[in-house]
C-alpha cells in the first residue's frame, strides 16, 4: 500500500489523503504444494531476480529488525526511513536496502520507506514514489523548496515518526544543520556527523584540513595566512570543526579581497572563483585577468547567494592521464 501525504507550503502542518495500489497476486503458487517460508520469499519476491537462489535458501527463519540489531549488540532498531532525495539516489537507496533485509532479515519489507515527492517527481511518475511505502508531497520548484530544506526534512521526519534520514548525495546531504537538527529530536542521520559534515561537506574547510595532512594542494587563498604566512592549518576545535577565524581568511567576502589572493596566486595559469556552496557547474568562473575577476566574482555572488567564495588557481595543461578527479568511499566497522 502506497500512501500519500500532501504539504501545501514547507510551513504548513501535514495533511491530505490516503490512496492504495494493488500488488500482482501469485495465482499459480496457490496450485502447487505450499513450499518452505525461505522458498516462498523466493518466489514471490521481486527482489528475487537479483539475488542468488543459494544465498537466499540460506536463512528459512524470518527475524525482526529488533532481533537482528540485538544479536549484534545495537540497542537502536531502524525500520522506518524517510528518503530526504530523488531521482536515482532514491531509487537505488531503496532497492539496496529493500535487497538487504531480503537477504539478512528474510523479508524485504522489514523496513518501511517514506518518500519525498515534489509535483514534478509525480508528473514524471518517477520509479521512487512507486517503490516507497508511502510519499509526502513536498513543495516544487529550486531544491531549497524540498530536498535541500532542513526545516522540511525535519518536519517530515518527526510527522511521520521515522526513526532514520537518508539524505543520499547533493541537496542537503552536506549541510551540517540536518545531522544536528535531527540528533537533536532523536531521529537518526544515517551518515556522518554534524562536525565531520562541517569540515568534509564545505569546500573551502575540505581544502584547510587537506594541507593541514600535508596533501599536495594546488595554490588557493587559503595558502596563506597561516603560520609563517603559509597554508592554514585546521586547529579543529573542541566540537571537531575548523575555527571560524580561521576559516575566514581562506574566504574572500568581497571583490578586493579576491583581487588580493588573486595576485598572490598569479594570473599565469587563470584563476578559478568558487562558490563554497556551489556545485554542477554553478557558481564558478574563470578569469585571467583583474577586470574579468571583478566582473564574475559579482556573478558568482548572486548564482550562489550568501556562499563563501575562495579563489584557486586553475590546473592548467594537466593531460586525462595525469589528472584525475578521485572520489573516495569508506565502508569501516565501528565498535
Amino acid at each position: 500500500m502506497l500512501s500519500h501525504i500532501q504539504i501545501e507550503t514547507p510551513i504548513s502542518t501535514a495533511s491530505a489523503f490516503v490512496g492504495s495500489i494493488g500488488k500482482a497476486h501469485f495465482s499459480d503458487l496457490a496450485k502447487a504444494k505450499a513450499p518452505a517460508p525461505a522458498q516462498v520469499k523466493a518466489a514471490t519476491s521481486p527482489l528475487f531476480s537479483t539475488v542468488e537462489a543459494e544465498d537466499v535458501m540460506k536463512s528459512a527463519a524470518i527475524k525482526t529488525v529488533e532481533q537482528y540489531v540485538e544479536e549484534r549488540g545495537g540497542d537502536r532498531p531502524i525500520k522506518k526511513v524517510l528518503i530526504a532525495n530523488n531521482g536515482m539516489a532514491a531509487t537505488k537507496a531503496i532497492i539496496s536496502m529493500r535487497q538487504w533485509a531480503y537477504m539478512e532479515l528474510g523479508d524485504e519489507r522489514a523496513i518501511q520507506f517514506v518518500a519525498m515527492a515534489t509535483p514534478e517527481d509525480m508528473k514524471a511518475n518517477a520509479e521512487f514514489i512507486r517503490l516507497a511505502d508511502e510519499y509526502v508531497e513536498v513543495p516544487g520548484g529550486v531544491n531549497r523548496n524540498n530536498y535541500a530544506n532542513v526545516e522540511v526534512i525535519a518536519r517530515i521526519a518527526r510527522e511521520q515518526g521515522v526513526d532514520g534520514v537518508w539524505p543520499g548525495w547533493g541537496h542537503a546531504s552536506e549541510n551540517p544543520l540536518l545531522p544536528k537538527t535531527l540528533t537533536e529530536m532523536g531521529i537518526k542521520f544515517i551518515g556522518p556527523t554534524a562536525p565531520v559534515m562541517s569540515v568534509l561537506g564545505d569546500k573551502i574547510a575540505a581544502n584547510i584540513l587537506a594541507q593541514t595532512a600535508n596533501v599536495p594542494s594546488i595554490p588557493w587563498s587559503g595558502s596563506f595566512g597561516g603560520p609563517d604566512d603559509g597554508p592554514l592549518q585546521a586547529n579543529l576545535n573542541e566540537e571537531g570543526t575548523i575555527p571560524p577565524e580561521i576559516f575566514e581568511k581562506a574566504t574572500c567576502r568581497t571583490v578586493e579581497e579576491a583581487i588580493e589572493a588573486a595576485e598572490r596566486i598569479g594570473y599565469e595559469n587563470g584563476i578559478m572563483i568558487k562558490a563554497s556552496e556551489g556545485g554542477g557547474g554553478k557558481g564558478i568562473r574563470f578569469v585571467d585577468n583583474e577586470d574579468d575577476l571583478r566582473n564574475s566574482f559579482v556573478q558568482v555572488q548572486s548564482e550562489v547567494v550568501g556562499s563563501p567564495i575562495f579563489i584557486m588557481q586553475l590546473c592548467k595543461n594537466a593531460a586525462i592521464w595525469k589528472s584525475r578527479l578521485l572520489e573516495i568511499s569508506m565502508v569501516m566497522q565501528l565498535p
